[in-house]
């Protein structure tokens, strides 16, 4: 891997920090689950992937979390006494400028635990590197629980016609859920009464999450209602979309097989405790309902 010769200032990394692409995001997060469960190299291939791809200075952050990984590699893969001394110390040498944090990764222990490694290592040989237990590799450190949008959205496709929700630019929020009528050329006429339109697909959110099934604006334009739906984290049947046409009376529209039927939004989800009390603390609305605040 070749040297990365510029190293951006804080300001600059903090400036690009928001650009960073939801699938470089996503990589990240794998990588990690790889780098979780001692799949050193498997990381290493995971995050040279972003490496690949992004050709801005933050390259570098990238770049040194590869050669952790490598070092990690050469530790249990290889049991390289020199090879993870050198890729630990290059690796340290590139993520240092991005601590305390960057990406949602806590960057001052990663290299922590890699200077830490580094040391436990001196004079090991190559079957005592490759004898250390699991337990004995940090695990993989981010700042406080794993970022929001880390984790992956898991879909099933539930029929070979069926396509995944995509998103129309990478900027937005909702994901594009698709109508599964069976193939091309299928069809439904839609009616003044709720008619559930399958998608094709199931999922599980990411851990913490809901996903909501929200309207697409243009089909409130053509008069076409949507219901709002809240999918738990828990639910693993198929994504249905209610759709029912407004005034629907001496009026006719077809959704066709793959047209775009709703947006699929994943929120973050509170789930608390309920608690009986005798009594809720005061407020200054009190006990104000609708139209309460004026019109």
């Amino acid at each position: 891997m070749a040297r990365v010769e510029v190293i951006p200032t804080r300001a600059e990394q903090l400036a690009l920090e928001p650009s960073i692409p939801a699938r470089h995001r996503l990589l990240l997060a794998q990588g990690a689950e790889q780098w979780e469960a001692g799949q050193f190299f498997d990381a290493h291939e995971t995050w040279e992937e972003i490496w690949q791809e992004e050709r801005r200075s933050i390259r570098s952050f990238w770049q040194g979390l590869i050669l952790l990984a490598a070092g990690l590699h050469h530790w249990r893969g290889k049991g390289n006494p020199k090879g993870l001394q050198i890729k630990l110390a290059s690796g340290v040498e590139r993520l240092a400028p991005y601590a305390p944090g960057y990406a949602g990764v806590d960057v001052g222990a990663v290299i922590a635990d890699a200077a830490r490694l580094q040391r436990e290592a001196v004079g090991l040989s190559a079957e005592q590197l490759i004898a250390v237990p699991d337990e004995g590799f940090p695990p993989f450190r981010w700042l406080g629980a794993q970022p929001l949008g880390a984790e992956p959205l898991l879909v099933r496709r539930l029929r070979p016609s069926a396509r995944l929700p995509s998103r129309a630019t990478e900027g937005s929020s909702g994901l594009d859920l698709y109508a599964d009528l069976g193939g091309e050329g299928e069809s439904m006429l839609l009616t003044a009464s709720v008619a559930l339109v399958g998608t094709g697909v199931a999922i599980q959110p990411p851990r913490g999450a809901e996903a909501q099934i929200r309207p697409r604006s243009s089909f409130s334009r053509q008069g076409i209602d949507t219901s709002w739906g809240t999918i738990d984290g828990d639910y693993r049947g198929e994504l249905l979309v209610g759709l029912a046409l407004r005034g629907g009376h001496g009026r006719e529209r077809r959704i066709r097989h793959g047209e775009r039927i709703a947006q699929l939004v994943v929120a973050p989800v509170l789930l608390c405790p309920v608690v009986e009390v005798d009594a809720l603390e005061a407020s200054g609305r009190g006990a104000g309902g609708f139209g309460s605040t004026g019109r």
